[in-house]
């Protein structure tokens, strides 16, 4: 098991907020993944605050009838990605999530511009999942999912005795990056990397714990 399973401990609105906020800036060449996406939740509100160009490339005004109240509450959070993917391995819970981003496309919540993918795969498959063309990970996964996970999202340095494979995908992560002229920001919530310095920490409250404060980690993988 990599990420905790129960509805109980789907990610709640408040660690998404911080975790869009760790992502920033968010421009039209990121490509965000959210591994172990569960319900589609973290996808769906991460791409509500998308916001297009015109054709002067100015940016678009939204309309009261397709800004949520989540968007109202948070216009620095507002971006210019239009690109998530989601993984899930249980077939139930990707289902879900397909349903309830195809919900939240047909009532305005997410803006026509964004696609949204899910992929119903284990995360460690690297035949199914192209880890390199994500600029931003969101993971909510149990310790052990994240020691396991760890090489496959971390870009890895060019070594004289890779596999060809191997030098393709960090050829592929170097491009990216280079695109977007960022570091990969990965984020983590509840658990954080072992061995790794964080650049950000923040603590978020949840609806079904009082008093509770959870930790969102933010981390540069260059």
């Amino acid at each position: 098991m990599l990420a905790p399973r129960k509805k109980l401990w789907s990610t709640p609105s408040s660690a998404i907020d911080v975790a869009l906020d760790f992502a920033q800036p968010l421009d039209g060449n990121d490509v965000v993944y959210d591994v172990g996406c569960g319900d589609g939740r973290v996808l769906i509100q991460m791409a509500s605050r998308s916001i297009p160009f015109s054709s002067d490339g100015s940016l678009e005004e939204k309309s009261n009838n397709s800004t949520t109240s989540s968007q109202q509450s948070s216009p620095t959070q507002h971006h210019y990605c239009k690109q998530f993917i989601g993984i899930e391995i249980s077939p139930e819970r990707a289902e879900e999530a397909r349903s309830n981003i195809q919900h939240a496309q047909e009532t305005n919540q997410i803006p026509s511009h964004v696609s949204i993918e899910i992929i119903c795969a284990n995360a460690l498959d690297t035949d199914l999942i192209d880890y390199s063309r994500a600029t931003v990970i969101f993971l909510y996964l149990v310790p052990r999912g994240l020691r396991l996970i760890k090489p496959i999202v971390w870009p890895k340095e060019d070594a004289p005795d890779n596999s060809d494979d191997d030098q393709t995908a960090s050829q592929n992560d170097s491009i990216i990056r280079q695109k977007s002229n960022k570091c990969r920001r990965v984020i983590t919530y509840m658990s954080p990397f072992e061995d790794e310095e964080y650049v950000r920490k923040e603590l978020c409250h949840v609806d079904h714990q009082v008093g509770a404060a959870w930790p969102v980690y933010l981390y540069h993988a260059k």
